[in-house]
């Protein structure tokens, strides 16, 4: 860069598929179809950073051999909430002549204000040196980092020179203590000084939502760590290749344990393509080493051998020694077949894939945590048998699984979690796991099985436009550390149906009884599976199911009840869009939810039909997604699916009104409208940050 001249900024984007690395021509094992959908263009925010000439450095080791700064804390005190806070700065001076430097740092509280400030003393740089500047001290009063209560502070280094500041860097990060154990009694995951069992969901790190691909702001990352937490998940186990900056800074907001890896596929590898992993591993510590949230390194999707694991281990010794997290990958086991012994005792952490590669010898020595359960399908739209318009899943002959919305989130989600929830460390029967990950959180066009039938993977708790399945209510009552209870599926059915009515109740729930109308059909004390309670030959009836649990004392705890709705009669448009509105910057989006309501305004749950959409305003309409009609994304149409869906917009760079309208056959026509806010942008950049779901919760 050329300061007071005009400077050219270029970027090339392209979608090739597979590239080899320059140097070598050696494919990297990751970049494969199976696992890293193909976008084009650029997915994520850009950043330019201009610096001066001493200045601190960024976590880029392969592009610019530089590791940017490491803060950590030690000799923590939950009690007190006390701890030693170090930092340790990488600065380089590229000036040519020695300088003589102060590095502070202001530990800053969410609200803006400095709750400390770590002093440094002076030091001398040489001309073109690159080097550490390590400063501690320790502070009271700290609010730590945990799951539930995700709490953050920014860290700002400020490197000043003859007293006058020359670079400052803030560093978002949070303070918790951790430890990792073995054993089936006092083993597990410890956070603060307490035991956690986390559960929650494998993700492919693509994270993509359906229409928008890849390019999801950051305040739609946000909407699904906020589903997610709303879910009573507390864990995250990306999957293949590293997640997403986003998506890693929505982990530490949201209070949520991630699993991170930097980049394999199925197998170990030698040679060259070996390297290339470590290479990839080390740069992802280096980067995402200050975020909270990650409490375990993912050294590979499948088995590796004990010197590829003590590589992978000695890496986070090296660069990650003091941040309170662990090495470990899926599929290791004692078992000669999957690396033994050694690659058990070369790891920190160990984990699983469907039960297949436990052990006791694992168990005994590491943390265990089942990577990926609950692998089977089943789409939203299809709530079970005797729901219109399909009663029934009706499949081609080569989808590989026919599971209903009532199947998969009834009798199949207990059956298969209480395989982990019932082996878990410190828990009755058998003590095994230390956590457990369902796949997947929402559906996702990965590698798709039967794209002959549908259009994406269905196993979600959601949807590919973030719309919940019931799924996500029964995983929410099963991860529950509250009383929690929902009735699978809805209450408006043909005249004479009769069927099993199933409920999920969590934990704390020993009894529940389930009432039509107020009157008694079904007093159930015999969980399957400790979570589902089933009712056999309810006959509907018009009016409202209720589900009333009870616990062991025979105190009510909690209840549910859903209601019968009418004939859907009209289209309802609901607008969403980041704090502060859809910024006219030419890339951000909003979304509607267009949803068939009856004449009381209650969505109809049985509505599967086609709604036409009309943007009017500065504005791209990009359409809406239905996953059993390959094709249907960018449409002007979408068809309802349980009654609901959601159609996305894009902004233009003009600022204005815009206007969604919605018609379908037989319904009242619905009209809402947004505003766009100007964009403001000095040739082409902004200083300000993206808008994220902390303010939208708000």
């Amino acid at each position: 860069m050329t300061f007071g001249a005009e400077n050219l900024i270029a970027v090339k984007a392209d979608n090739t598929k597979w590239r080899p690395e320059e140097a070598t021509g050696m494919p990297f094992q990751w970049d494969s179809r199976d696992f890293n959908p193909t976008f084009g263009g650029l997915t994520r925010n850009v950043r330019m950073y201009v610096v001066p000439k001493t200045y601190f450095t960024l976590p880029l080791y392969t592009n610019l051999r530089t590791t940017g700064s490491y803060v950590y804390a030690s000799a923590i005190n939950v009690a007190s909430g006390s701890a030693t806070v170090t930092v340790e700065a990488q600065v380089r001076n590229e000036q040519s002549t020695a300088r003589t430097i102060t590095v502070s740092a202001n530990v800053i509280k969410p609200d803006g204000t400095v709750h400390a400030t770590i002093t440094g003393s002076p030091v001398s740089l040489a001309a073109g040196a690159t080097q550490i500047v390590k400063l501690s001290q320790q502070i009271s009063g700290l609010v730590l980092w945990e799951p539930g209560r995700p709490h953050l502070y920014t860290v700002e280094m400020v490197l000043s020179e003859g007293g006058v500041v020359q670079d400052a860097f803030p560093i978002t990060t949070g303070f918790r203590k951790t430890e990792f154990r073995g054993g089936a009694t006092n083993g597990g995951v410890y956070i603060n000084d307490r035991y956690v069992f986390l559960t929650g969901y494998a993700i492919r790190s693509a994270n993509e939502w359906a229409v928008i691909g890849g390019a999801v702001p950051d305040w739609m990352t946000d909407l699904d760590g906020q589903l997610i937490r709303d879910s009573k998940a507390n864990l995250i186990r990306w999957m293949h290749i590293a997640a997403t900056p986003a998506n890693i800074r929505m982990t530490d907001r949201y209070g949520i344990v991630s699993v991170q890896p930097a980049g394999d596929k199925e197998a170990d590898k030698t040679g060259r393509q070996w390297d290339q992993r470590v290479e990839l591993m080390r740069d992802v510590i280096i980067y995402f080493r200050n975020n909270p949230s990650i409490l375990f390194w993912g050294a590979g999707n499948n088995w590796i051998t004990a010197a590829h694991m003590t590589q992978m281990t000695n890496l986070r010794k090296t660069w990650d020694p003091n941040g309170g997290r662990v090495m470990g990958c899926r599929a290791i086991s004692d078992d000669s077949a999957y690396g033994g012994r050694a690659a058990v005792d070369a790891a920190e952490w160990v984990g699983t894939m469907l039960n297949r590669h436990y052990s006791d010898y694992s168990r005994d020595r590491k943390p265990i945590i089942e990577s990926e359960y609950t692998r089977d399908e089943a789409p939203r739209r299809v709530w079970d048998r005797y729901s219109p318009p399909d009663f029934g899943y009706q499949t081609g002959p080569d989808v590989t699984y026919h599971l209903t919305s009532e199947d998969f989130a009834g009798p199949h989600a207990a059956a298969t979690r209480h395989e982990f929830w019932g082996q878990h460390i410190q828990g009755p029967g058998q003590r095994r796991y230390s956590g457990a990950a369902a796949l997947i959180w929402a559906d996702s066009n990965q590698h798709g099985r039967q794209y002959n039938w549908e259009c994406c993977r269905l196993s979600g708790r959601v949807d590919a436009v973030r719309i919940p399945k019931e799924s996500a209510h029964t995983y929410r009552v099963m991860q529950s550390d509250t009383p929690d209870i929902h009735v699978i599926g809805h209450w408006t059915y043909p005249a004479n149906m009769t069927k099993t009515v199933h409920v999920m109740a969590s934990a704390h729930v020993r009894r529940v009884r389930l009432l039509v109308n107020g009157t008694e059909v079904g007093n159930d004390t015999s969980a399957t599976n400790d979570f589902l309670y089933s009712f056999p030959s309810v006959r509907w009836q018009s009016g409202t199911i209720t589900a009333i649990g009870y616990d062991t004392g025979g105190r009510e705890i909690v209840r549910t009840e859903k209601t019968t709705t009418g004939a859907a009669a009209a289209l309802r448009l609901t607008p969403h869009t980041a704090p502060g509105g859809l910024r006219a910057d030419g890339s951000d989006i909003a979304f509607f939810e267009v949803e068939a309501v009856d004449a009381q305004g209650r969505r109809m749950p049985t509505h599967q039909a086609r709604v036409d959409f009309t943007l009017t305003g500065p504005g791209r309409f990009l359409g809406g997604f239905n996953p059993g009609k390959p094709g249907s994304a960018h449409k002007s149409y979408a068809d309802t699916e349980a009654g609901v869906n959601r159609v996305f917009v894009r902004a233009s760079r003009t600022a204005g009104t815009l206007t969604l309208r919605a018609t379908a056959s037989g319904l009242t026509a619905a009209t809402a409208g947004i505003d766009s806010v100007p964009f403001t942008t000095t040739g082409g950049l902004t200083t300000a940050p993206p808008v994220r779901g902390e303010q939208w919760k708000q």
